[in-house]
């Protein structure tokens, strides 16, 4: 797993960045987040061309392909 997934100020950080810029507020649903199961996987990625980080659902049949990135260190650009 990724050390910044496991801090939590930077999950914080992520957080309010998505809440500033959703107009400064996110309304969660009692029927979305009982709608998150375990098997929900979100990959994050670093594109360093632009800097932007990226925050995605990974569809199950693409899950193999993440653990693959998340295991490979040989690039070390990415950190996932």
């Amino acid at each position: 797993m990724s050390k910044y997934l496991e801090d939590p100020e930077y999950l914080f950080s992520l957080l309010t960045i998505l809440v500033k810029k959703n107009g400064g507020e996110i309304v969660l649903t009692e029927e979305e987040i009982k709608s998150v199961t375990k098997g929900d996987l979100i990959g994050m990625y670093f594109e360093p061309k632009t800097g932007n980080l990226i925050l995605k659902e990974v569809d199950l049949k693409d899950m193999m392909t993440a653990a693959t990135l998340a295991n490979d260190t040989t690039d070390k650009v990415y950190d996932n």
